[in-house]
Order: structure tokens, then sequence, then C-alpha cells
């Protein structure tokens, strides 16, 4: 029996792996390890995951792209007046 109140998560990873081959090699394995192993575990029902990549080669204006986009997912999954 997880523990914790939370009601949802949201994790931001980054990667320097593009995601094709991520999925095609490696079949994702942070995806399992946070909702299965974590989240799942700790008792939060509701897990978001997104990652960003490729780091090495991004531009800034990815980069900028990339953290409106942590923005929008934050303010849809924990909305201001739901607290």
């Amino acid at each position: 029996m997880g523990l914790l109140k939370a009601k949802a998560a949201l994790v931001f990873n980054t990667s320097n792996t593009p995601q094709e081959r991520e999925l095609e090699v490696f079949g994702d394995p942070l995806e399992r390890l946070w909702k299965d192993c974590i989240c799942m575990f700790c008792g939060i029902p509701v897990v978001h995951r997104r990652m960003f990549s490729v780091m090495v080669t991004s531009t800034d204006r990815e980069r900028r792209s990339w953290l409106d986009e942590v923005r929008t997912l934050t303010r849809e999954v924990f909305p201001p007046d739901s607290a």
C-alpha cells in the first residue's frame, strides 16, 4: 500500500538518445521504472512522463519550447485552483 497522498506525478527526463532508438533498442525502461517501480509503489495513481531529447544537439529555441511544454503540462496536471 502506497503511503504518499499525491494524486498525480510529473516526471521530466532528458536524454542524448533519439526517442526512436530509445524505444527500439532499450524499450524505454525509465517509463516502467517511474510508473511501476516508483509512483505505483508509493500510491500515486496518475503518472505523466516526458522525455526531452536529444540534449547534446538541442538549440536554445528547442530548450525554450521544452520549458514552455513543462509549464503547460504542470498547469494541466496541477491547476492552481486544485490545491
